[in-house]
């Protein structure tokens, strides 16, 4: 069973370090609205390799930082946003 997690707030909002306590393997996680911001932050702490990382391409376009956008996250549409939330059991909005 696995699960996405979405994360709409800014880095200032220290969501990820919350929502990486309860990621576990399979899972994957979409960064979303201002949580885009989070695409862009240097030195980034992801979990391991075996947790899939997005963000969604409009938000980060509508924020002007898609040069900036780390190698390890990968944007996606609102299609594949769609999609991971049907591929999915779960999903965990970090507000």
């Amino acid at each position: 069973m696995s699960t996405l997690h979405t994360i709409s707030k800014p880095p200032s909002s220290e969501l990820l370090a919350q929502c990486l306590t309860a990621v576990s393997e399979g899972d994957a996680i979409l960064f979303l609205e201002d949580g885009v911001y989070y695409c862009a932050t240097d030195n980034l702490a992801l979990p391991a390799s075996d947790i899939a990382v997005f963000g969604l391409r409009e938000d980060i376009t509508a924020r002007g930082i898609q040069k900036r956008v780390c190698k390890n996250i990968r944007a996606v549409t609102m299609r594949h946003f769609v999609e991971l939330c049907c591929t999915h059991s779960k999903i965990i909005n970090w507000f």
